[in-house]
């Protein structure tokens, strides 16, 4: 069976209500666990097929549980360490996605994918101090920082035996993105489970992030789908139309449309309903579910990628700008980001010399 069909079985098990008949069918199931992990949903499809399967495949579904929830338990520990040293470095950060947002929206919070990495966002002028004090816990960059402030969103840092941490100072997108200054004005105040007061973004923001990040990853996991639909249906309309017109106004009208699209493909609904405006792109026409199906066939996850599909997953995120004048920063992003590549290369084969 090919990408699209296990990822139409593992659509069907977690639509409202789940299609139960895959459970039953031995080779349905089987193409399901096979799958589920790749795709980011292992914990929710285990969790909701162990009480429908036998006894052995009960066990698979048990493995699965214990260890996303050894995964959301280390996080959780690792994410006070982490916010221990930036508070006392008197640094403002807000926690993007992880155990804050497992622990509102997922019962138990374990079945959110457990991430592989911490997710901060931090003012751009607070980068270097936070680096230094994250550089008393053992961390170190993984790229060159003054390189990552040029052409990328964040800073990643890692650690021989913690986590990996990524320090956004953009929301996605590499320097096409939203500074994450303007989030930090707007974030709003969460306990985690225990007891350390932390900053996590507003709800429109929450949405928006969720949204541009499955783009910025060109829409490659089912998990990342099902995590929009699950928090946008369960946002009020203020909420949903405030995260709309924060990506318009941000010239990220392309990237909800093409939501939308996914939405209608993998759920068969729509996400934005007519009192919810989204101004049309300078490519709209080119905005369909064919465009859609290009995308998720580009971006299966865990599949080595030729250059020639890589190339081609950039005329894709082309076709998703705004107006003309993305267009060409797009371009010139790109540019910019290969000229960086190309000195790194260079570089490398100097010392190698």
């Amino acid at each position: 069976m090919d990408s699209a069909s296990a990822l139409g079985l593992l659509t069907r098990l977690l639509s409202d209500p789940p299609d139960l008949s895959i459970v039953a069918d031995p080779t349905a199931w089987k193409i399901v666990r096979d799958n589920a992990a790749r795709h980011g949903v292992a914990p929710l499809i285990a969790f909701l097929a162990r009480a429908h399967v036998e006894r052995a495949e009960r066990e698979w579904c048990d493995r699965v549980l214990t260890s996303a929830w050894t995964r959301h338990t280390r996080n959780l520990r690792e994410l006070d360490d982490v916010l221990s040293v930036l508070d006392g470095a008197g640094l403002s950060v807000l926690v993007l996605k992880g155990p804050p947002l497992a622990c509102r929206y997922y019962q138990p919070p374990f079945l959110r994918k457990p991430s592989t990495d911490i997710d901060l966002a931090i003012g751009k002028d607070d980068l270097d101090r936070a680096c230094e004090a994250l550089a008393k816990l053992g961390y170190a960059p993984e790229e060159n920082v003054r390189e990552s402030k040029a052409i990328s969103h964040h800073i990643g840092l890692e650690h021989p035996a913690r986590p990996a941490l990524e320090l956004h100072f953009r929301l996605t997108h590499k320097a096409l993105g939203i500074r994450t200054e303007e989030f930090l004005e707007r974030s709003v105040p969460y306990v985690l489970p225990g007891g350390r007061a932390v900053r996590i973004l507003s709800p429109a923001d929450e949405i928006l992030h969720l949204v541009l990040h499955r783009a910025s990853g060109r829409f490659a996991t089912l998990f990342h789908l099902y995590e929009v639909r699950k928090i946008w249906r369960c946002a009020p309309i203020e909420t949903r139309r405030e995260a709309v017109l924060t990506a318009a106004r941000h010239h990220f009208a392309g990237v909800f449309a093409m939501t939308d699209i996914a939405f209608r493909a993998r759920w068969g609904e729509a996400m934005l309903t007519p009192d919810i405006p989204l101004p049309a792109t300078w490519l709209h026409w080119r905005l369909t579910e064919k465009l859609y199906d290009e995308f998720e066939r580009c971006s299966d996850p865990g599949r080595e990628l030729p250059l020639t599909v890589r190339l081609k997953r950039k005329w894709l995120d082309f076709q998703m700008t705004d107006q003309p004048s993305d267009g060409l920063r797009f371009g010139a992003d790109m540019a910019r980001i290969a000229r960086f590549q190309l000195l790194r290369k260079g570089w490398r084969t100097v010392r190698v010399n």
